[in-house]
């Protein structure tokens, strides 16, 4: 096989490494690899025995790295479009460099920082850069060059990147494009006089709409399908028959009465309507159905169908996108490029692999201890508490084994044991909105419809405020002092980022502020 191969002749780790590795952060990934990758492509015809993987520099490291590659196994040869298929997947999985494809005769290593080729065409090679017969040369120079372009000290020195500069720009990955194409809609719908603020909700409930259409239960069928639509119809909850997101929202009228019904299914913040009686409720849904137009449902449209030209002169890569793998982290992208400060104010999301080298230190994979209450006091658009609730969840399936959270207990997560506070009202959307997704990616999408209830989180867990206010009742210095177990974040640190409150409270307790 090919990765024996790998492992004998180009010094790579051995399948175990690979395939089960022993550190805690490599297992993780490993796992969540297998979730996202593995289970949809054996869900495809003719795939009857594939493996994922990741290839990492220390598989035995508890540390959460970025891994070299995806590795896709399989126990055949496999056709053009489901190389295709597994490209797009590790593209769409953000979290290393490199895929490689390994077949019982050849290895192919392919870029995950460029793109898919377009839907419907199956010549996936354009990503691919190398490909290599899996077999011992006998002897040739140019046979020894191939087969060593994979050369495990290569790969781990960086050199095989080196030798490719063009192949891998990590804005090109799908988590990047994604965010320039947000932002290009962003851009279109202020030009149709759309308010910011609605914008940002629309973006965030076409991303959570477009998941539901793609999350796949262990069968392969995902928990929003052309059959609900059809039964939302039969049952009068719709005016027309829709197959598509697409349709939807074509359709105006239609578009607000299924936002209406997924309200009613979710609850959370992610639609209006949350108000405390019902009059308020309903002049939540008037509000925004007066400000959005016809016109902006139609561009939206336009975007998830792929049609609407990019800035690059590009169609929107939308169809392209499979939610189900694309890091939830990315979420927090999207506040650091719609927050559009003035610099200097200390605006900016925390990176992913920053965040797992800090909860690295104080919250670790391999603990069975779940029940832990955390605070981040600046949390922006909540990727320390998204991340958090990943590893609590991680922790209580570790003190709980061969058992999985139900949405109940996964809903107590959201409620008792997660919170943040952020000056950035828009920054406390975007955390509502990740940490909902987050427990959506923890359920079996068979009971999104009957089981999951989303806590309210904006005004309740997530507050928009100074957190250096010591009136902010849950937050405050002394008498909130032992409310938590764990305080986590990454603080603006810049010369403007002091707020009044804070300077106060650094006055009162004697704490020299940074700046001044």
């Amino acid at each position: 096989m090919a990765l024996d191969f790998a492992h004998e002749y180009l010094g790579w780790p051995d399948r175990e490494a690979i395939f089960s590795p022993s550190g805690a952060g490599p297992r993780v990934l490993a796992k969540l690899a297998r979730a996202k990758l593995e289970n949809a492509l054996r869900l495809l015809a003719n795939v009857r025995g594939v493996n994922v993987g990741v290839l990492f520099e220390n598989p035995a490291s508890d540390a959460t790295e970025t891994p070299l590659a995806v590795v896709c196994e399989f126990d055949h040869g496999v056709s053009l479009p489901i190389l295709a298929e597994a490209h797009r997947l590790a593209w769409n999985f953000s979290r290393a460099p490199l895929l490689i494809t390994a077949e019982p005769h050849v290895l192919r290593a392919w870029s995950c920082y460029e793109p898919p080729m377009p839907l419907g065409t199956f010549d996936p090679f354009p990503p691919q850069i190398v490909e290599i017969p899996a077999t011992i040369p006998q002897g040739t120079s140019i046979e020894e060059q191939a087969a060593r372009a994979l050369d495990w000290v290569d790969l781990v020195s960086g050199e095989f990147f080196r030798r490719h500069p063009g192949r891998f720009h990590r804005e090109r990955a799908a988590d990047g494009m994604l965010l320039q194409n947000l932002l290009y809609v962003r851009q279109r719908l202020g030009e149709l006089k759309l308010d910011a603020d609605i914008s940002h909700d629309l973006i965030a409930r076409l991303i959570f709409i477009q998941f539901l259409f793609q999350r796949k239960d262990s069968s392969g069928n995902p928990a929003l399908t052309e059959k609900v639509l059809r039964d939302l119809h039969a049952q009068g909850a719709l005016r027309h028959r829709h197959r598509t997101l697409v349709d939807i929202l074509n359709d105006y009228e239609d578009a607000y009465e299924f936002f209406r019904w997924l309200n009613n299914k979710f609850n959370g913040d992610l639609f209006p309507g949350q108000g405390a009686t019902e009059d308020e409720r309903e002049e939540e849904w008037t509000t925004e159905m007066q400000a959005v137009k016809p016109a902006h449902l139609e561009l939206l449209a336009q975007f998830v169908s792929g049609e609407i030209d990019m800035r690059s002169g590009q169609p929107s890569f939308w169809p392209q996108y499979a939610f189900d793998a694309i890091p939830l982290e990315f979420i927090s992208s999207i506040y650091e490029a719609f927050a559009n400060k003035d610099e200097g104010t200390g605006v900016y999301y925390t990176p992913a692999h920053v965040v797992d080298f800090m909860l690295d230190a104080v919250l670790p994979w391999d603990d069975e201890c779940w029940d832990v209450r955390i605070l981040d006091p600046a949390c922006g658009s909540g990727i320390f508490l998204v991340k958090s609730f990943q590893r609590l969840v991680h922790r209580w399936r570790l003190a709980h084994p061969g058992e999985e959270p139900a949405a109940e207990q996964l809903r107590r997560l959201l409620e008792r044991n997660l919170f943040g506070v952020d000056l950035d009202p828009h920054a406390v959307r975007v955390a509502s909105f990740s940490l909902y997704l987050a427990m959506c990616d923890e359920i079996d999408p068979r009971h999104y419809w009957r089981t999951v209830r989303f806590p309210r989180l904006r005004d309740h867990r997530l507050i928009y405020s100074d957190f250096f206010s010591d009136d902010l009742e849950g937050f405050r210095t002394k008498e909130d002092a032992g409310a938590y177990d764990l305080v986590v974040g990454n603080a603006p640190w810049a010369a403007r980022s002091i707020t009044p409150a804070a300077r106060d409270w650094s006055r009162v307790h004697k704490w020299r502020p940074p700046y001044k």
